[in-house]
Parts: C-alpha cells; structure tokens; sequence
C-alpha cells in the first residue's frame, strides 16, 4: 500500500510535522514503513504557457515555441510531439539542474540546429517524477491555481513524498488513504478533515431514468447514481497520483475510480445505461435487478449479471452519454467464501483484494467524493439523489472489564486514558449502570475487531508500547514429577535425536501445502467446507495431512544440488479431513544409503529392511503388518514392499519403498503418528532377571501363505511361560516343500525367579511346537 503527502494532506494537516516523525509514528502505531521516497521538483523549473508553436526550419521533429514564464518570454526548441499552443508546462530555465535517466542535465542556453533555445519544456520523468506519456508534462488547475513564473516545487503535488506500507491483512481498513489518516490524526492528536463533496450538479432527479428491484436476501450494500458525460479528461493530479502509488493509469473514466477507491475505499464500478436498459420500460429508462442466487448477490442487466464485490468491472467502449455509478460493500468473509467455493466464477484480482479485506462500508461518502472529482474535471451532468440498498451490519459489542486490558498490557492505564483512545478510534463505548464493566462497540470498517485481545491491542498501538514500563520476569518453580507436557516434549526430542544419531538431517517445512499434490500422491485432503478459504498463495492452498510430500520435494531438490545420499526426518503438526490436529513422525531417504567410496565402488543402495531397522531404531519395539492395495500403495508406495507399523495393537502408520509411478526416483518412506510413540514411556525402571537368559532355535515347515505377524500374533497371545522375546532368523523355499517354506525362529528365554533347567527349556520350546501345529500345521522340519 502506497501513500504520498499530498493525498495524505486531504484528510489531515500535516504542516509542521516532518517526515522523520511521521514514519516514526507509523511504525509505531502497526503500520510498517517498507519504503520512503522523496519527490521534489528541481529549482529554477517554473510554470509556464506556450504562447506559440512554429516548426522549426530545419527540423521535422522539432518544433519552436515563445513560452510565457511571467516576467519574461523564453524562446525555446522542444521536440515533443504534444506540445501545442495554450498549453500550461513545466519550464526548466537557465542555471536549473535535472536529474534525467540519462544523469544530471545543467540548462544552458543553446541553439538547436540553428536556432536558439533558452530552457526546456519537461516532461514528468525528467522531472525526477513516474513517466505519465511521451512528451512534455502538461499542467493543468487541479494541481492549484496556476500562476506564471511560480516555481514548481511549490505545489503540494510537485514537493511531495511517497510512503509504502507493509499492511497484514487484517488491516483492510488501512488499504486506502483515508484510514492511514485517520490513524496517524489519533497519534498525532489533530483532527480529520472531511471536505463538503460536491456530488451532483443537476436538478434532474435519478428517478426520471432508473429504477431499482430487490429480488431475495440481498446480503451486500449497493448505492447507485446517473451520470451524463458530455467529454472526460483525466486532471493531472490523478494520473500523476496513481502513478506516485504504482497503481495502473488508463486514461479513462477508470482513472477516477481507481483514484477514488484508493482515496476513501469504497469499492466503485461504472456501467452504460444501455446494461440496464429493458425492452417492456419506456424509452430513455432503465431497471437495476438485485439478486441473490446461490449465496452471491447479483446486479443484472438485460442481459448480463455482475457478481458484487468479485466480478471484473465491465468494458466502457464509448465516454459519452449516460452511465450508471455504483458504490457497493460486501462482508469480506462473504466474499472470501464466494471466491472459494464458486472458483469458476470471473472475478477481478485488484477488486477481490478490496472485498476480501474489507472495504470501506461508507458507500455515500464514496460516491460523493468520486462525483466531486467528475464535476470538478470533466463535462458531466450528475443526477440527483440516489438508490441505495443497505444491508446494516449489527453492532459488534464486546463486553470489557479494565481489569482484564490492564492484565493483559501488563501495567495499569487510567480509564479515562483507555477510554478516550478507543473513542478518537472510532469505538462507541457504552458502560454499565455499575460501572464494572463497559461494552466495546468497533466502528463498521474495523472487520478486524472481534475479541477483547483486539481491543486491547487497539489501546496499547496508540498509547505507545515505550510508555510500558519494563518489568522482570518472576520465576517460580514446579516439580518435573507434576509436568507431563515436559516429559513429552523431551520424549520427543530425543525421538529426534535417535534419528540425527543414526544420520537423518531434521527438517521444518511449512504446514500449508498444495491440495492438489495431496490428492495426486493418495493422501486425504480436509474436507472443502473445512479448507482454507483464503490461501497464502495458489500453491499453499490447503493444510497438510502428511508431512512426507513436502520432504520428497526437499529431497528432489538437494538432488539438484549434486547431493547423492540424503536421509531426513522431521516431527509436525498435521491434519486430518476434519480439521484435527495430530502429530507426526515421518522419515523419507533416497535410493543411495552410502555414497561411491572405498571399499563400496557402487556405492551403498537402501533396501527395505536396512531400512525398517533404521527406523525401528528410533521408533522402538513394532511390528510390520502387509498392506492390502489402497490409495497409498496405487502411487506412493510400491505394492509389494510396503507394510503398516503395529505397536501395541495399534496401526500407528506405514513404511515402503517409492513407487516409480510416484514421480521421484527410488527412496523410502515411513510416516507414524508420534503420540503412540511416547504417550506410554515409563518414568521409571524395569525390573530385570539377574538369572541367565537361554536362547533356541526352531525351525518349522508352514503354508507359505501364512505371514510371520499371523505367527508372531499367536505366539504372543499365548503369554508362553519363560518366554522373553522371539524373532525371525531365515526363511528357506525349495520346490521340494511345495506350498510350504522352512521359517527358522530364534526364541530367548529367561525366569525372574531361577535358573532354567533344561526340562523348563524344553517344556516352553513344546508349548510353542504344539500352539504352531494346532494354528497353523506347522511341524518341525526333519
């Protein structure tokens, strides 16, 4: 958001305040100052008039004009093309020094192919100021009254300077000239100034020729006025001022829409009366239909429609005759809704950045000042009156104590203090009949102001957070035993440090993601009535569910970047469809474990076990169960190395190889919801055995279709006295077995209370020899 000065200066004075106060004070108040440039017509460039034009004799291009500056008449060769006799101009005169894109230029009398030039006539950006055409700047009374021989620079237009501002987006009622004046009169305790506008100049009324029909629940607020141009030119202070402000000039009737939107906020829009017009009315009338249809609000035409606040505006072919202004207002969470859920509907970037925001509510005041610009610079006649349908937004009370500000600022503020400030904001302020209390009422273009929090913060921008009084901080301490969010968070740290221990890299990426890469890689995506209504960027449109697709980007790019043996982990919030928070624990690799080095020539490729004992590692004791094909497995995860993780009966996630399919180049992946990875951590010590552990081995013929977690499952459940820990040692296929493989299980063994004997030995060894033959009819290989 750019301002200058001189817009800022119709709204209030700032004379006698200099420019290092007022950018002090922006800051100061929550409205960041990115950039200041200063803008100041040299000395010596006066206003002048050309008084004559003749070609010049021995030049096509250039032309000799007598310049009239006052007390004299300057003889001088201009090669502008628009250039012409009555004009008023900017005259650099002899001594004056200009800074052109070309470097500095001293004016010195001259001659021009034979004829003698004493100055120059100056085009804006020779003039230090934004290009506004191909020749000379040409003056005109908007600027003030033009007076010859009068410097420039004395202009508020031609001495001015250009603030850029970092507004958060919250800040809507900050978008446009009239609310950064408004603040800065509450910080700088001067008064805002609001001129009487001139908004119709014919005593035709507006009911001679329009009509107006509301169809349904109209939710916006539109105001309508008829305007009969006759010719329009553009005045320089609006074309120089939206060039000052980096907004785009037409030089069109849409240069005073632009400039008035910019000024006051109030979202504006033009229409020829012929949209309007309808066969069954009497000539020379039109009728303006409202009407909402599947939650926009439509105005139609004979036959168009435009969606208020989001539609672009409509084309203009022709600057003459009559024409319909409009002035409208929708609620910005309305019409962040509407963009999101209605996306093939055409909307206008420059006018949903407004509505969305929050626009100014002040449809009068918006209209008045965009006719008084009209009527002053162009041939118009305004109509008088006006249709309007208002929709009244209800006041929004948020009931306050000053107990409750002055706990949350941290020091006591006087209540008048606090009460003065919020009523110079804008706040109507209502207090109890016992005074415990008071109600908070934020002016309608603060859409911002919702909670108390906000209020507070209101108070404290204008009070000045200096005059806060800096106080130590009070420690006290509490048991470790009491805090379980410590203990969790240090659990999941040393999750983390496991990881970095045994060579993954954490990373941090950002918790919004693209939806549609979600969906493409098979991940669930939130619910569209749950996403996000107003995204950051087109890319960030979504909240993500996993944390693995923006780690293989990651991964893809330290690729790029010559990087061959990558492993990272990271811990984060993610989400579910509806909207849930849940964290998670992800690792992703790429296909290279080790690089090509000594004694590994090929290097060292990951493979899915080497792998899962990594992970296993640092997510502790879990089994792998098989993955059925699903959505992960049909383009993330290869259909035949991949597996959910089980810990204590609980499917906390799942692990596998990238499918090629997926767009990224070999690698693995492992995503696990981290609660179950700590919520159960013991605070204290396991007994131990102080008897010697005993270890067999058994190996057994099984049905090859029966999984190892079908077996690891059973053996469990049967809680087999003295049995420890059991675990896979080798799986053996012949075609001499048939349907059946040789799985070997290595078995420990250990008591709490004894030594085992060789009968307790292989009294275990015959519970587990009996419960696999009458599961699964296993018997022991021969």
């Amino acid at each position: 958001m750019k301002v200058t000065k001189h817009l800022l200066e119709q709204f209030i004075s700032l004379k006698g305040i200099i420019k290092e106060d007022i950018l002090k004070e922006l800051n100061k108040i929550g409205l960041e100052v990115e950039s200041f440039i200063e803008y100041r017509v040299p000395d010596g460039v006066v206003v002048g008039r050309v008084e004559s034009k003749e070609k010049h004799p021995d030049a096509d291009k250039l032309s000799v004009c007598q310049v009239n500056i006052g007390d004299q008449t300057l003889q001088i060769v201009c090669g502008a093309s628009n250039v012409q006799e009555g004009q008023f101009v900017a005259v650099a005169t002899e001594g004056s020094k200009l800074q052109t894109p070309k470097g500095e230029l001293l004016i010195q009398p001259t001659k021009l192919r034979g004829v003698e030039s004493c100055g120059m006539l100056c085009s804006s950006l020779e003039l230090g100021f934004p290009k506004l055409n191909d020749g000379i700047l040409v003056l005109d009374e908007s600027i003030g009254h033009l007076r010859l021989g009068e410097s420039l620079h004395s202009y508020a237009l031609f001495d001015n300077f250009v603030i850029e501002l970092g507004l958060t987006p919250n800040r809507g009622d900050c978008f446009n000239v009239l609310g950064v004046a408004r603040d800065l009169s509450v910080a700088f305790g001067l008064p805002l100034r609001m001129e009487s506008y001139q908004d119709e100049n014919t005593v035709l009324g507006i009911g001679r020729v329009l009509q107006i029909v509301n169809e349904g629940q109209f939710a916006s607020s539109v105001l309508y006025k008829v305007a009969d141009f006759r010719s329009l030119r553009v005045p320089l202070e609006v074309s120089l001022s939206l060039a000052l402000c980096d907004l785009e000039i037409e030089n069109h009737i849409q240069d005073f829409l632009t400039y008035a939107m910019h000024n006051v906020g109030v979202i504006l829009r033009i229409y020829p009366f012929a949209y309007f017009q309808n066969a069954k009315l009497e000539e020379n009338k039109g009728e303006i239909l409202l009407r909402c249809e599947d939650g926009i609000d439509y105005v139609c035409g004979s036959h168009d429609r435009v969606a208020v606040g989001i539609s672009p505006n409509y084309e203009i072919l022709s600057l003459e005759g009559l024409f319909v202004l409009e002035a409208s207002f929708i609620l910005p969470q309305i019409a962040s809704e509407i963009i999101y859920t209605h996306k093939q509907l055409s909307k206008d970037s420059k006018m949903t950045h407004k509505s969305t925001r929050g626009s100014n509510p002040d449809l009068l005041l918006g209209m008045q000042y965009l006719c008084d610009y009209l009527i002053k610079f162009t041939e118009v006649d305004v109509y008088s009156s006006h249709h309007i349908v208002s929709v009244e937004e209800p006041l929004r009370g948020i009931k306050i104590t000053f107990e409750a500000i002055n706990s949350m600022i941290g020091q006591e503020i006087e209540r008048e203090i606090a009460t003065n400030l919020l009523k110079k904001i804008g706040f109507k302020i209502e207090a109890s009949f016992d005074e415990t209390f008071f109600m908070a009422f934020p002016p309608l273009y603060r859409h911002d102001i919702q909670t108390i929090q906000d209020v507070t913060e209101e108070i404290l921008r204008f009070y000045g957070i200096e005059n806060i009084q800096s106080a130590p901080l009070v420690f006290q301490e509490h048991s470790l035993r009491e805090n379980q969010t410590y203990f969790d968070f240090k659990a999941k740290r040393n999750l983390l440090k496991r990881a970095v221990a045994l060579g993954f890299c954490e990373t941090l990426h950002y918790v919004f993601v693209d939806r549609d890469k979600l969906l493409d890689l098979g991940f669930e995506v939130l619910k569209e009535h749950l996403d996000v209504l107003n995204p950051i960027t087109n890319e960030l449109n979504s909240l993500r569910t996993s944390l693995i697709p923006a780690m293989l980007e990651s991964i893809q790019r330290n690729e790029n970047l010559g990087f061959r043996a990558i492993a990272m982990c990271e811990s984060g919030i993610c989400y579910t469809s509806e909207r849930d928070e849940i964290e998670k624990l992800a690792f992703a690799v790429n296909s290279l474990k080790e690089i090509e080095a000594f004694p590994h020539s090929k290097g060292v490729e990951w493979d899915f076990y080497s792998f899962a004992d990594v992970v296993f590692r640092v997510i502790g004791d879990a089994r792998l169960v098989e993955m059925e094909e699903n959505a992960l497995t049909s383009k993330l995860l290869h259909l035949y190395q991949s597996a959910w993780i089980v810990k204590n009966g609980q499917r906390i996630g799942y692990i596998g190889k990238l499918n090629p399919r997926s767009g990224f180049d070999g690698g693995f992946v492992c995503e696990v919801l981290l609660k179950p990875l700590y919520q159960d951590v013991q605070r204290k010590c396991q007994e131990f055995s102080k008897f010697q552990a005993s270890v067999r081995d058994l190996t057994v013929m099984i049905n090859s279709k029966i999984s190892f977690d079908l077996v690891h499952q059973a053996i469990h459940q049967a809680k087999i006295e003295n049995l420890v820990s059991f675990y896979p040692l080798d799986l053996y296929r012949h075609e001499s077995f048939g349907e059946s493989v040789a799985l070997s299980i290595r078995f420990v063994l250990q008591s709490m209370h004894k030594t085992l004997q060789e009968e307790d030995l292989q009294q275990s060894m015959q519970s587990i020899i009996n419960l696999l033959h009458q599961k699964f009819g296993a018997t022991l290989r021969q």
